[in-house]
């Protein structure tokens, strides 16, 4: 949809050299954001300390109008200091298979107790989604530079 949007639109279409830019940026853009949540997920599953959680709510939010709603888990879990922390997971896609009540996997950081990750199959595939969608949109807009700016 993207790359028809910049091919076919007149405005994009007169010159392709700024679509390859902008699409390319975008793509770099969504492929660091990818590559930065993958590496903090690796970090705190690998340093991070595990425990048992409890999703408690599902919360759904839609970034504009026409968007796809997201669902975010709500999660609570104790530390070893047995502190209680309850806070919105910051991956959120839009099908979840938790359900309020179901327990999770929490791995969360030493030094801040807030800062969690799930080790679960979503948080460790969005990240790559998010590289795959960044490098498909630099190789469009290697193509569309060869194709039609160059």
């Amino acid at each position: 949809m993207i790359v028809d949007l910049l091919l076919y639109n007149t405005h994009f279409a007169n010159n392709p050299t700024v679509t390859a830019v902008i699409l390319g940026v975008i793509g770099a853009v969504f492929s660091l954001s990818g590559a930065m949540l993958y590496n903090d997920h690796k970090k705190l599953i690998k340093r991070g300390i595990q425990v048992n959680g409890t999703v408690i709510s599902i919360e759904r939010e839609r970034s504009n109008k026409d968007s796809t709603v997201l669902n975010y888990p709500v999660i609570s879990y104790r530390t070893l200091q047995n502190e209680l922390i309850t806070k919105k997971h910051n991956i959120g896609i839009s099908r979840y298979s938790y359900k309020e009540g179901d327990s999770v996997n929490v791995v969360y950081d030493r030094t801040d107790n807030s800062l969690f990750t799930l080790n679960d199959a979503s948080s460790k595939s969005v990240p790559f989604a998010f590289v795959l969608i960044g490098l498909t949109l630099l190789v469009a807009a290697i193509i569309i530079f060869i194709v039609k700016g160059g």
